[in-house]
């Protein structure tokens, strides 16, 4: 896995945010835990030693490092950071952040964050690279999102959608849980949630059809789909199939999540990871078979049945 996340534009929003969470929002965000950690920072096992302290100091640096102006609030173990006054941070905190970790708790991530995980959110193309810039010396033109395992750091032009910032926010937290999870898994449950919505309790993130669905649907008809075992066990995203490999990679866990298996899998994944890196014989194992085809067909008759027109903007 690389040491930066990123992926192209999101137009999906994570929707009913507010609605589902207004009534029960918890006090305190999500508690996970992780390995390694930027340099400097105490490591927080258990989630049992505050993170105060390394939040502030994270706060401090990037009040040296972002533009004048910028707003900073702490959310532990969040430092929240962007274009806009605190006011406004505060409702990215309240309204995507807080329920989004809230729900991703529940459903896959069972370890607390051992150090700050920094969010920095951008309210256009101009400010998303005038970020890049002033954080890490380098441009980031081709993203609309991104996170950095060195630095736990998110940083996301929101211009292109809530769902940018749910994306990158579940590599983040994913990374504190899991961090040897195959890549094809992390960009695909990240991908998942580009477009998503709430259970009715909030207790849930409920993946939704997008614009990768299109990719995926030429690809199959085209004959370019791999099989799962070739998705999982061979080179993921290669530049001549990163498009097709991502949607693929979406969509079979919306295929999981539908059927009622994106839970346990994952969480059996995390569980037999020595074991199983690419989480191949986890899935035989679920769906009761030793031999894959079995699944890849499964999963293809699936893909027919999905509406050309399904997508659901989010508006």
């Amino acid at each position: 896995m690389t040491l930066t996340r990123g992926h192209f534009l999101t137009t999906g929003t994570v929707a009913l945010i507010a609605l589902c969470y207004a009534i029960a929002a918890p006090s305190s965000p999500l508690e996970s835990n992780g390995e390694g950690h930027e340099s400097g920072l105490n490591r927080n096992p258990g989630g049992s030693i505050p993170l105060t302290p390394d939040c502030r100091r994270v706060a401090d640096r990037l009040e040296q490092g972002l533009p004048e102006g910028w707003g900073i609030v702490i959310h532990e173990p969040f430092v929240l950071a962007g274009d806009c006054d605190e006011a406004d941070l505060e409702r990215h905190y309240r309204q995507t952040i807080a329920p989004t970790v809230r729900a991703l708790s529940i459903q896959y991530f069972d370890h607390s964050p051992e150090w700050p995980i920094t969010i920095v959110v951008c309210s256009s193309d101009d400010s998303y690279r005038e970020c890049n810039r002033c954080l890490e010396k380098r441009e980031r033109n081709e993203y609309s999102g991104v996170y950095s395992r060195r630095d736990h750091r998110v940083v996301v032009n929101v211009a292109t959608g809530e769902g940018t910032l749910a994306h990158e926010l579940t590599h983040a937290l994913a990374h504190a849980d899991f961090a040897e999870m195959p890549e094809w898994l992390d960009e695909g449950l990240a991908s998942l949630h580009e477009e998503c919505e709430f259970s009715p309790d909030g207790f849930q993130l409920i993946g939704l059809e997008n614009w990768r669905g299109a990719i995926l649907r030429n690809a199959f008809q085209g004959g370019r789909l791999r099989s799962i075992s070739s998705l999982a066990c061979e080179q993921f995203a290669s530049s001549d199939r990163a498009t097709i490999d991502y949607a693929q990679a979406r969509y079979f866990c919306l295929f999981l999540e539908r059927h009622h298996i994106l839970e346990a899998f994952y969480r059996k994944c995390r569980q037999r990871c020595q074991t199983d890196p690419a989480g191949i014989e986890t899935l035989g194992e679920l769906f009761e078979t030793k031999d894959l085809r079995t699944v890849d067909k499964q999963f293809q008759e699936w893909v027919k049945l999905l509406k050309p027109n399904a997508y659901h903007s989010g508006e």
